[in-house]
């Protein structure tokens, strides 16, 4: 199995924060991206059954993601 590695920040350049602890994305070489955003209750909003035992639900900006995609 392969270990998870980030390749490089791709947090949009008008958010980026870097020193500080901020939401951001990171591209990994797993074709995957790690975000770093508020952890929030899953149970809470009701998507308790969709959260696997291995995985946790993160709340980023709208705006980092639309950055990102547009």
């Amino acid at each position: 199995m392969t270990k998870t590695k980030i390749i490089s920040e791709v947090t949009p350049k008008e958010l980026y924060c870097g020193i500080s602890s901020c939401p951001a994305i990171f591209e990994t070489n797993k074709d995957s991206y790690i975000l770093i955003g508020k952890n929030v209750d899953a149970k809470k909003l009701g998507i308790s059954k969709r959260v696997g035992k291995d995985e946790f639900v993160v709340e980023v900006p709208k705006k980092l993601i639309d950055k990102k995609i547009n």
